[in-house]
């Protein structure tokens, strides 16, 4: 059976109306075939049987191939002609030259006004033939010519409207197409190679077709379709050199036609085929040009194709624009430090970012499906989803431990959706940090009130123990002088006066001469020492300034040992082994609560440890470019167990009240992040714990992020 679909094709790919208007035809010609082997003369011999069956075939057959082929060669018209105009004499010019009048309708449906008239011209010649060989008569022939000719020119004007009709019914569609594809890519370059392909496929005259963005003058191709191939991708070429008509196609909704030689280099330049006819149409958004439709003709077109082309580079730009706005989109919520979460109405999380994941503890496949209010404390779950909320709430979440519940700052919107759904969007902020620097900032200025404090209460005690010192001293002085002219007296009274003798006894004036002196050494050297405290209390206290400036770390060690004394005095001794030093780079106030810390921590270790009076070692050494500084205790040692969390923000081994958690994660930052030093330590439990401070004696400047570290491509 025969299968008439697979010959129901147009002669121009997508052109249906057209198509079928010729399938018509052509079974007209074919059942003419048949009439016309009928209509052959009976007196004719059987030789121009043959030839007339012969010739009717042959046009039959040329017919089909031209048909199928979608056009015919011009050169068929010299065979064609002289069979039709064989069975046209074979029958006399009767009923078989209805052939004639098919054959020329059929025949008019393609090419264009040459092949009309080459149509026109061999009607003509077969006609003239009937009149001057076949005795046709002249009052026969001019009207059956007319009549082919007319039925020519109806049939040619019949089919240029159909075929415009039919492009652009298939341009409509390749649009069409072309938005459907839009709407499933997933990316710009998948974007890019529908848009180029739909170019391509608007016209059989568009050779190929580029889509590429402009970036300071340049276009860089992003998608091909078409005789372009992937090497196109590779290239970015100048826009200037399209020539000066490429102006037009920089402002949205216009267009230019590159031709001649600016096109065939343009072309080049771009890897398109050779030729000498571009179409540029620009791609915009929100009423800038970012891009271009490049199109190369291999032929002129029949047609004006900048509508279907504008038409499809509006389309294209919109989805490029929507495809980078959400490329950059995602970028943000990837790159996000926040925990964005998005929930059904029902509290289903349908999206999570990878802050969430990293926040939560819990892989974004995992967060998806889950139901939001299991993250949420129980206590604050009504107050967290509570609708209306006019900024952001302290709210506790669930952390990476199952038991771990920590404060982040929340932000809950209700928002609808473009399917009209409502869901719920939660921003969860990590404040520990910022929590972190508040303790610490609190922590520095109640250190700041403290040593303004300490610096006042200094200078009050240093003014008066000024005037004591020096009162003493001249008492020390005077009562030398004193004793010495005592002795002499004795010498020369003698025993001779009782009275005063007896009066000496009485004062005990030996126990005096001998104790005095001894009594203002002792206040002096308690004089002495107050005025040591006071100036360690003074350099303690001192705020110092923003700048890093030259310190000598043994002399900070020595006031911290001072100031810590009270602390230290009652559970251990204190070794030093301070080597000479060079003066270092940095906040000297710093370095001073550092040390301060660690000895008061080293003495509550001691103290916990309950084995009576232990030992404080503090030492330094220069080690390279950097100085060392360790402090070791004999007290409890670090267990294994909580190593790894000593510098975490809140963590104390002490008990309740007595710590704050805050020493070591303050000495942390202080060492690590203002000087670019190192704090470590090892620990053996039971007997003792070693501090290892390093800082370099030169200051370091702290990294930061270079533009090529902190840009994310898109």
């Amino acid at each position: 059976m025969i299968k008439l679909g697979r010959w129901r094709r147009a002669s121009a790919a997508g052109a249906p109306m057209l198509g079928q208007l010729r399938l018509l035809f052509l079974l007209f010609c074919l059942l003419w075939s048949l009439i016309g082997l009928f209509g052959v003369e009976h007196d004719t011999d059987t030789a121009t049987r043959v030839a007339a069956a012969a010739a009717i075939v042959v046009v039959e057959l040329c017919l089909v191939w031209g048909y199928r082929r979608g056009n015919f060669p011009r050169a068929l018209w010299l065979v064609e002609a002289p069979c039709v105009c064989l069975v046209a004499a074979a029958s006399d010019y009767g009923i078989t030259v209805g052939l004639l009048y098919v054959w020329i309708n059929f025949r008019a449906l393609y090419g264009n006004r040459v092949d009309q008239v080459l149509g026109g011209l061999c009607v003509m010649a077969i006609m003239g033939v009937g009149v001057v060989f076949e005795g046709l008569p002249v009052s026969d022939a001019v009207p059956l010519t007319a009549t082919a000719l007319i039925g020519l020119i109806i049939n040619h004007t019949l089919a240029r409207g159909i075929r415009a009709r039919d492009s652009a019914a298939l341009r409509e569609r390749v649009v069409a197409a072309a938005g459907a594809s839009f709407a499933a890519v997933t990316d710009r370059g998948q974007a890019a190679q529908a848009a180029a392909g739909a170019a391509v496929a608007l016209d059989e005259r568009i050779s190929a077709a580029v889509v590429a963005t402009i970036a300071a003058g340049r276009l860089r191709p992003i998608g091909h379709a078409g005789a372009a191939g992937p090497e196109t991708l590779d290239r970015t070429v100048e826009l200037a050199a399209a020539g000066p008509q490429h102006q037009q196609a920089l402002r949205p909704g216009g267009s230019a036609r590159i031709t001649g030689a600016d096109a065939t280099a343009f072309a080049g330049l771009l890897g398109l085929p050779a030729t000498d006819r571009l179409h540029l149409v620009p791609l915009a958004a929100r009423g800038k040009v970012f891009g271009m439709l490049v199109v190369a003709y291999d032929r002129a077109p029949q047609d004006d194709l900048a509508p279907s082309l504008s038409t499809l580079a509006d389309e294209a730009a919109l989805t490029l624009d929507q495809l980078l706005t959400r490329s950059r989109l995602n970028v943000v919520v990837d790159h996000s430090y926040d925990a964005l979460l998005l929930c059904s109405a029902q509290g289903t999380i349908r999206f999570a970012n990878p802050a969430a994941a990293r926040l939560l503890g819990v892989p974004r496949d995992a967060l998806t499906g889950r139901e939001l209010h299991s993250l949420i404390h129980p206590d604050d779950l009504a107050d967290t989803l509570a609708p209306g909320q006019k900024g952001a709430q302290i709210r506790r979440l669930r952390g990476p431990g199952t038991e771990a519940w920590i404060e982040f700052e929340v932000f809950v919107a209700y928002v609808t959706e473009h399917d009209g759904s409502r869901s719920l969007v939660l921003n969860a902020r990590d404040i520990s940090e910022r929590q972190r620097l508040e303790l610490e900032l609190r922590h520095a200025q109640k250190l700041e009130s403290v040593g303004r404090l300490a610096a006042g209460i200094a200078h009050e005690i240093n003014t008066p123990m000024q005037f004591i010192g020096d009162n003493v001293r001249f008492l020390d002085e005077s009562f030398g002088e004193l004793l010495e002219l005592m002795a002499e007296v004795r010498d020369r009274l003698g025993s001779a006066d009782d009275d005063l003798a007896r009066r000496m006894l009485e004062l005990d004036v030996d126990f005096l001469l001998e104790e005095a002196p001894m009594a203002i050494r002792q206040t002096l050297e308690g004089v002495d020492r107050v005025a040591t405290i006071v100036r360690a209390m003074k350099a303690f206290g001192h705020p110092g300034t923003d700048a890093k400036s030259p310190a000598d770390l043994n002399e900070a060690i020595r006031n911290a040992l001072i100031v810590a004394a009270n602390e230290i005095r009652q559970v251990a001794d204190v070794e030093t082994d301070l080597a000479e030093l060079p003066l270092v780079m940095c906040h000297v106030g710093d370095i001073n609560q550092t040390m301060l810390n660690l000895l008061v921590n080293a003495a509550h270790a001691i103290e916990a440890a309950g084995r009576g009076r232990g030992r404080i070692r503090v030492s330094t050494r220069l080690d390279g470019h950097e100085v060392v500084i360790e402090v070791a205790d004999t007290g409890t040692g670090v267990p294994p167990e909580i190593a790894d969390k000593l510098f975490d923000p809140f963590f104390t081994t002490k008990q309740v009240g007595k710590g704050t958690g805050q020493g070591l994660s303050l000495i942390r930052s202080l060492i690590a992040e203002r000087h670019q030093g190192s704090i470590g330590f090892t620990s053996e439990p039971g007997a003792g714990t070693v501090f290892t401070v390093r800082l370099p004696v030169e200051a370091r400047v702290a990294p930061e992020y270079t533009q090529a570290q902190a840009e994310v491509p898109v």
